[in-house]
């Protein structure tokens, strides 16, 4: 990966962008983090909602009902599911919704995944399902779809400007002589994508100030004008649930993590995840034709039942099963309940 990231630098006079340093150490096909790997698990690099309980992907099937009642209980609609890691999140909401046969019958399964690794472990701990695997939203069926992102965003590449007495510099990825990665501040010269003015907007209300750094994902607004489309298109609804920000602080949000420890993301490349808090202000900004809602993962989960689900759950456990089940509740809205955020889109 090093031999690459390194070539990529020489064809591009001696430095590149961090959302070109983070897509190939992230997404290239032979080496990339996300492509030849599982990194989900306790005895891996991280564990998202789906896997810490049960309770998370049982709360998102009451959702994804919720709205398929508002659409107007379709015959058919997609249920899309955007990087579904091991599958666990879908396997949970199968298993809730097996019950309610109206719903059941109408619900066709897509999975949006480029790794040919997780596509692996998904379709084996999916066998019992009728399941659709895609790389592209494009090639979604044209109807009624109700997409989920959870922990999707965050992974996707950013490019970052930082402010200095009145000029914006680019932070990009450069290398010593001894191969070593560090990060340099080049003046911005992206004049042509209006990236200046972009920036400048985004702290209408601020007074500017050496050091405030702006971080971009031009991924990720692309893919949301996608779920647009296909929303205003087909009719739907989509939940996005990540780790992110409405306000931002004008700080770096990069951040890398092996084994659940930070990392240098500079180091160890194609070993660690490299993430980005999500700037859900920008996702917002970038609909243009459908409303959404941004709360806390906490107000989410509280206003679909968790709470009632919990004491459902507990009502016949044993202590061991009773301490574990509420443990995980906090962990779900306490720990990850405020800095996690549910923006809920559409109808």
């Amino acid at each position: 990966m090093l031999s690459y990231i390194y070539k990529l630098i020489d064809q591009n006079q001696g430095s590149i962008p961090i959302s070109d340093f983070m897509n190939a150490v992230l997404y290239h096909k032979k080496h990339g983090y996300y492509m030849n790997r599982s990194p989900l698990g306790k005895n891996n690099d991280f564990i998202t909602a789906p896997e810490i309980s049960q309770l998370f992907g049982e709360i998102i099937a009451v959702w994804v009902m919720y709205m398929w009642e508002k659409l107007g209980k379709p015959l058919k609609f997609s249920l899309v599911e955007l990087g579904p890691g091991e599958g666990t999140l879908i396997h949970d909401i199968i298993r809730v919704t097996k019950k309610h046969s109206n719903f059941f019958r109408s619900m066709a399964i897509h999975l949006i995944e480029i790794s040919p690794t997780l596509q692996k472990i998904q379709k084996g701990k999916l066998k019992e399902s009728n399941i659709n695997w895609h790389v592209d939203i494009n090639d979604l069926p044209e109807q009624p779809t109700i997409f989920l992102a959870n922990e999707f965003f965050d992974a996707l590449p950013i490019d970052q400007f930082v402010y200095h007495n009145g000029e914006w510099y680019e932070n990009r990825i450069t290398r010593r002589d001894d191969g070593v990665l560090f990060q340099c501040l080049i003046l911005e010269s992206r004049k042509e994508k209006s990236y200046v003015s972009l920036l400048t907007t985004q702290m209408p209300n601020e007074e500017l100030f050496n050091g405030a750094v702006v971080e971009i994902c031009s991924a990720g607004i692309e893919i949301f004008k996608k779920l647009e489309e296909k929303i205003v298109s087909n009719r739907g609804a989509a939940i996005v649930i990540d780790y992110g920000y409405v306000y931002p602080t004008y700080k770096s949000t990069l951040q890398s993590i092996r084994q659940h420890r930070y990392a240098n993301f500079l180091e160890d490349v194609g070993d660690n995840d490299i993430t980005a808090l999500v700037n859900f202000q920008a996702l917002k900004d970038a609909l243009k034709h459908i409303e959404c809602e941004i709360l806390t993962q906490r107000e989410f989960l509280y206003l679909f039942g968790i709470k009632e689900r919990v004491q459902t759950l507990i009502k016949n456990a044993n202590d061991e099963h009773k301490n574990r089940i509420f443990s995980e509740f906090l962990r779900l809205t306490e720990n990850m309940g405020t800095l996690f955020k549910a923006m809920l889109i559409g109808s």
